[in-house]
């Protein structure tokens, strides 16, 4: 995977107004791209690359998910 469609990815990502659903299939493809690196031998610049896009999906998913289930103050 080239770095240049990382990039186009990681701005698409960013783009998006995901919901847990599809950021959470965003982050599966996020790891199975690290396992492509990874087998292919790619370096610490793309790796590194790809753990900051798989960080930042995954907070992104936790700031959704705490929307979604935490109930709302004054709701009642």
């Amino acid at each position: 995977i080239s770095l240049g469609r990382q990039m186009n990815a990681a701005q698409e990502t960013s783009a998006v107004r995901h919901t847990v659903e599809t950021l959470t299939e965003e982050i599966g493809r996020i790891v199975a791209e690290r396992q492509e690196l990874r087998a292919s031998g790619a370096g610490h610049d793309h790796l590194e690359e790809n753990r900051r896009r798989l960080a930042t999906a995954q907070s992104r998913l936790s700031n959704l998910l705490i929307e979604r289930y935490l109930p709302q103050a004054g709701a009642a």
